[in-house]
């Protein structure tokens, strides 16, 4: 991994502003935190503040860190007493007010991440949601802003799949669309070549752009 896990949970003295509830959790809800803190800071933020917003999780260049367990509730979904507060695990993105490499790193970290949450509790990517689903915020505004929303969740059942040792789907798509870029008489051959590899864990999706670079030269 890229990242390192730190867990620095908020004291339990906190629990009533922030996490009053006991939870199992059936989603993931991932956010940007339209700023340029990192995770640390984000996480040390939540702990001296006086306001009940709260997630899990933030994930940046170099770490993840976890404020909340995974059993207990957080505010981070505007939802209320929805199942986006009362029954998913709030995942904050770092660095995407300004974007550029961190955030591009604090990404790849988060879609791993979540990939691992995922197999931790057998889910399929029809668990992930964005924080957009539950309330209609703009959130997370660097992906909906870039449109991307497709493309981020298909790294994450990519990487998913990749943990699960099984073949991705996905990886056949970007197979096909990066095959379409060559002339036509080499695309079956780029084709057979990019789906060994696949299979192989050569490489996967995340992969991509630079296949795609590679194979447009």
């Amino acid at each position: 991994m890229a990242y390192a896990i730190i867990n620095n949970y908020i004291d339990r003295s906190l629990y009533p502003l922030k996490s009053p509830y006991e939870m199992k959790p059936e989603y993931i809800t991932i956010h940007n935190t339209y700023n340029d803190a990192t995770a640390l800071n984000e996480i040390a933020y939540m702990h001296r503040n006086k306001t009940a917003t709260s997630y899990h999780v933030a994930i940046d260049d170099k770490h993840a860190v976890q404020a909340i367990p995974f059993n207990r509730n957080a505010w981070h979904a505007g939802d209320g007493q929805g199942p986006g507060n009362r029954k998913s695990i709030g995942i904050e993105i770092c660095y995407s007010k300004s974007g550029g490499p961190k955030y591009a790193a604090a990404e790849a970290n988060a879609i791993e991440y979540i990939a691992h949450v995922l197999k931790q509790y057998g889910w399929g990517i029809d668990r992930v949601k964005w924080h957009r689903d539950w309330s209609g915020k703009k959130c997370p505004h660097r992906i909906i802003d870039e449109g991307r929303l497709q493309e981020v969740k298909n790294r994450i059942a990519a990487k998913l799949a990749q943990l699960n040792g099984v073949a991705s789907t996905q990886g056949e798509k970007e197979v096909d669309e990066m095959a379409q870029t060559l002339p036509k008489t080499q695309q079956d051959d780029m084709r057979a070549l990019l789906k060994r590899a696949y299979t192989d864990k050569v490489f996967s999706v995340d992969h991509s752009t630079k296949v795609d670079k590679m194979t447009r030269g």
